[in-house]
């Protein structure tokens, strides 16, 4: 019998509780995200910016040079350096680098005539470079009055360069000398330098190297 009063479906209430249940808990859901997010953004841990690009033009070193000629025959030839800029320590390349040559307060010494290239490097790894010339003076050594004496006495000997080994350069003959001179001219000053060479009989003296190696600036002729 009817009394006025509908009979609640049970099933019908639980599934709107469920759905509303679950929109309160989607709700929530997207709340604490929104949270997470926003405290992701202003975290204490984020990384520092990134520095700035280095500019080698603006804080890398600048070199210029000043080469000072050598004595004819003498290995005094210098080359100054103003170095301008470059961040910390700095390291100074020279080629080629010469026997014996030295350096300090910014200058190179003991060098022998040639065009050299010199590269400074500061501790970014930036870099500059600059080429000179260490010219010398000339000093009128005739090969014939002063070089080829020496050569014929000290050189040009029986088992050396006499033309008797054919492995040898033959000095007894000017072009060969002078070819030797030209193209290898580093090579015969250090030789003679070191007492390498002449094999016998002692060491050239100091007067000796000197005119081989002033007629060999001077550009090796037969005069």
């Amino acid at each position: 019998m009817y009394n006025g009063k509908r009979k609640r479906d049970n099933n019908q209430f639980k599934f709107k509780i469920n759905i509303m249940n679950e929109r309160s808990a989607l709700k929530n859901v997207i709340i604490v995200a929104a949270i997470a997010v926003v405290a992701a953004c202003s975290s204490d841990d984020d990384p520092a910016p990134p520095p700035p690009m280095l500019d080698c033009n603006v804080s890398g070193p600048s070199v210029s040079l000043t080469a000072s000629p050598t004595v004819c025959g003498e290995d005094d030839g210098e080359i100054a350096l103003a170095i301008v800029g470059g961040t910390g320590n700095l390291t100074v390349n020279i080629e080629p680098q010469s026997l014996g040559l030295e350096f300090a307060n910014n200058t190179f010494t003991s060098l022998e005539p040639g065009t050299y290239t010199i590269e400074v490097i500061d501790s970014d790894n930036c870099s500059s470079s600059a080429v000179t010339t260490v010219d010398f003076n000339a000093g009128n050594v005739s090969y014939l009055n002063d070089v080829d004496p020496i050569i014929q006495a000290r050189c040009a000997i029986p088992g050396c360069h006499d033309g008797s080994d054919a492995s040898l350069p033959n000095y007894t003959i000017f072009s060969e000398f002078q070819d030797r001179a030209n193209n290898n001219p580093g090579g015969v000053r250090q030789r003679l330098k070191i007492d390498d060479m002449p094999r016998s009989g002692g060491p050239l003296s100091a007067e000796e190297k000197a005119l081989i190696f002033c007629w060999i600036d001077e550009g090796a002729m037969e005069n």
